[in-house]
């Protein structure tokens, strides 16, 4: 899979169509605490006919280089230069949990002509994370991880994701999680967040235990002219465990852009 060089560190990254228009409109997915671009598996191989669908890791994460970042604007730079980077005219940020941080203050803080709409998937303006999480990755990182894999999941979560989400965090650092967590407690934007003007989609799954679904309907309510959908039967990782349904709702929210 390619990588690109952004300020002296490589930055892994799968871009569908392998062959794309840098003028169209791209979908650049960013993934949340401990994930990679396989996060967005569902979504690359699923939407790539509605625009360019690229999935970036985050600088720590699956083939970039470390270190990772413990703030959501250090991390939201690296996002906004390689974009600029890459060299991509139109662009819709999608982030996750983390990375819906990191969609929010570029949204709220790069003034780049290229963005034209974001989407924000369990999300919220604000991302404390349990002292239970923090303190557990020095205490009982193993539980700790364990526990977290748990909570990202719905109610009723399909054994082999679980399985594999376990083993995922399993083998993560614990302390590039912990830095990823520390920079959700640390993100608080609840006093400028209505002033969000692009279109925005708001994705969210029913049974989400770590941003409830009243985070997105409050983001729904201050961000003008957003667009919310509640996936059944998912929770946090709704991308994962309902790929078809969040295909429906952001491919629809793609087709209604004017820019494409």
């Amino acid at each position: 899979m390619p990588q690109l060089s952004v300020n002296g560190r490589k930055l892994g990254y799968e871009i569908q169509p392998m062959s794309f228009d840098k003028s169209k409109l791209t979908v650049v997915f960013i993934h949340g605490t401990g994930g990679d671009r396989n996060d967005w598996r569902g979504q690359l191989d699923g939407l790539s006919c509605a625009a360019n669908m690229l999935a970036l890791e985050l600088p720590g994460h699956g083939a970039s280089e470390p270190p990772g970042e413990s703030s959501v604007s250090e991390y939201s730079r690296w996002v906004v230069e390689f974009i600029n980077a890459l060299g991509l005219a139109k662009v819709m940020v999608v982030g996750c949990s983390l990375g819906s941080a990191i969609t929010q203050w570029i949204a709220l803080n790069a003034a780049e002509s290229w963005l034209v709409a974001v989407g924000l998937v369990g999300a919220g303006a604000r991302l404390k994370v349990h002292p239970a999480f923090l303190q557990g990755l020095r205490e009982d990182s193993v539980k700790a991880l364990t526990a977290l894999a748990d909570f990202c999941l719905g109610d009723r979560p399909d054994p082999i994701l679980q399985k594999n989400l376990r083993a995922k965090l399993a083998d993560s650092s614990p302390e590039l999680i912990y830095g990823d967590l520390y920079a959700c407690n640390e993100f608080d934007v609840m006093d400028k967040v209505n002033t969000i003007s692009l279109p925005t989609c708001l994705i969210v799954g029913e049974q989400d235990k770590l941003t409830p679904v009243k985070y997105s309907k409050y983001l729904n309510e201050v961000i003008k002219g957003s667009v919310l959908n509640v996936i059944p039967n998912a929770g946090h990782l709704v991308s994962m465990e309902q790929p078809e349904q969040f295909n429906k709702s952001l491919g629809d929210f793609l087709e209604s852009l004017s820019v494409r």
